[in-house]
């Protein structure tokens, strides 16, 4: 009878631990085992032969090594170097890893295995392969274009195409030159012989390249970039005898890579443009997927209370949830707004579509639409002046601009705060400017406000995307405006929009 402190470790081993006699019959299992092969008891394995675990094409041979393990028992791990599989009630297989050990009770040889199942090891380990298959695939792939480049670039050494080689000796004077630069610059290689080819250095970067020449005169390679005149070259150079009874000399290659430097610096710029835009478009997603979760609730929820009230006298009730489900639609539009604006912006495809707009009754539906949004107890104060109350714009655009800019307020302002709305015309400009009195913007981080997906550290409770200002500002710099803005934390913010009166009444072409 196993000891009660034996039998608890037993019981609650994490491994599946299973003792099983001589003729290998299962004498007894842990809960473990029991989970592992998907049995519902412990009754169903006890008095059963070993092989029921062991996949069917596989349990003829285990007879054998059981038969001969029990004539030589040790302690050791099963099948060394091989892959051992165990079989479900089901009939499902998965990878094992068995431990053997024997112990005796009586005189009779008992053994016990120790069964772990090393199926997440298995994925793991092919994963682990599949990326080293895939690693080294890569890295011949890379040596094979390194090995293709060096290969163009001996290639133009030995053809000289867009520029010289010389041969210099260890006082850097000219024996030998020859190539494509020289005659495109009017001289001839023995114009060059017995010159020295420190002369042919830009004066600025002369003391630099001079250390670089000596290292060559003393037996190393190099290889150096300069420009002059706005064009760029390489110049590569390699010793050509170190022996200690002939004259040192150097191999000197310039090659011309303006054009090619060129396209490099435009590649990477492009290359940098595509992966900013993937990376903004990607954390956008991800930001966006986040906050369209609190409107959709919202919506979910007040258009299921909704259902609760159907009497007359409750329309107080269902005009409440019916105002959160606006808030909650306009909150879910102005992120797929902000998603749509600054696709256009980043990609260059945002256009303008002018039309004459009515400032009256564009403020009008600022008016309503802020109604929609505000809170409970919020006040807008308008103060429209409009020397021209007919303007050329793109009216998408504009009310973008202005609800961005009310909605920021009625979001970081109290339930019952006042917000002052005011636009003008005049001679010179058209101005709309929002003011609230509501948290304020840190003083520290106000220069960072126009910043994609920037938001203040005061802020990080209330809902937003953090790219609204950012598309205001790039859209009202594309209207040839400006945008500013004053701040102090708990007094309110201030943002001014002012764009040339002259962009405003341009002909609609």
């Amino acid at each position: 009878m196993m000891d009660s402190k034996y039998k608890q470790i037993f019981e609650n081993s994490k491994e599946g631990l299973l003792v099983a006699n001589k003729s290998g019959t299962i004498e007894m299992v842990n809960p473990q085992v029991v989970k592992l092969f998907g049995y519902q008891s412990k009754e169903e394995l006890l008095g059963q032969k070993i092989e029921i675990l062991i996949p069917h094409e596989l349990r003829k041979h285990h007879v054998n090594h059981r038969d001969n393990y029990s004539k030589n028992p040790t302690s050791r791990s099963m099948g060394i170097g091989k892959n051992l599989s165990a079989v479900r009630k089901d009939g499902s297989s998965f990878p094992v890893e068995v431990s053997l050990s024997h112990f005796k009770e009586n005189d009779e040889l008992k053994v016990i295995a120790f069964i772990v199942d090393i199926t997440e090891r298995v994925k793991i380990e092919a994963e682990v392969l599949k990326l080293n298959t895939e690693l080294e695939r890569e890295v011949q792939f890379r040596t094979a274009e390194i090995n293709a480049q060096n290969k163009l670039l001996r290639s133009i050494a030995e053809n000289f195409p867009n520029g010289n080689i010389y041969v210099v000796n260890d006082n850097f004077i000219i024996e030998w030159a020859d190539g494509s630069l020289i005659r495109e610059m009017g001289l001839t290689d023995q114009s060059l012989i017995g010159l020295s080819f420190k002369n042919r250095l830009p004066e600025k970067d002369k003391n630099a390249i001079i250390i670089e020449l000596e290292k060559l005169i003393a037996g190393q390679s190099i290889r150096y970039d300069l420009t002059d005149k706005n064009r760029h070259f390489t110049i590569h150079g390699v010793p050509l005898d170190l022996s200690l009874n002939a004259n040192k000399r150097a191999l000197l290659v310039e090659l011309d890579v303006t054009s090619q430097r060129k396209a490099e610096l435009e590649m990477q710029d492009n290359l940098n443009k595509e992966k900013e835009l993937n990376e903004m478009k990607s954390r956008f997603v991800s930001m966006a997927s986040h906050e369209f979760r609190t409107p959709l609730s919202t919506i979910i929820s007040s258009a299921t209370i909704i259902g609760k009230y159907p009497e007359a006298t409750q329309q107080s009730q269902r005009e409440k949830h019916i105002e959160r489900i606006k808030r909650s639609v306009f909150n879910l539009t102005g992120i797929l707004n902000d998603f749509l604006s600054l696709d256009k912006l980043e990609s260059g495809a945002a256009t303008f579509k002018n039309q004459p707009i009515n400032l009256y009754d564009f403020t009008q539906e600022l008016n309503e639409e802020f109604s929609a949004i505000k809170k409970e107890n919020q006040t807008l104060i308008t103060d429209f002046k409009f020397e021209f109350d007919t303007i050329n714009c793109d009216p998408i655009i504009l009310k973008n601009c202005c609800l961005n800019l009310l909605s920021n307020a009625t979001k970081y302002s109290k339930d019952d705060d006042f917000i002052d709305f005011t636009m003008y015309t005049s001679k010179t400009e058209f101005l709309t400017q929002v003011k609230d009195y509501g948290i304020g913007i840190p003083k520290d981080e106000q220069k960072e406000l126009f910043s994609r997906f920037f938001r203040a550290k005061n802020v990080t409770n209330i809902q937003g995307t953090g790219l609204g200002l950012n598309i205001v500002k790039r859209y009202v710099d594309l209207m040839g405006g400006s945008i500013t803005f004053e701040s102090e934390v708990n007094s309110g913010t201030t943002f001014t929009i002012r764009i040339p009166i002259a962009n405003m009444l341009k002909p609609i072409e």
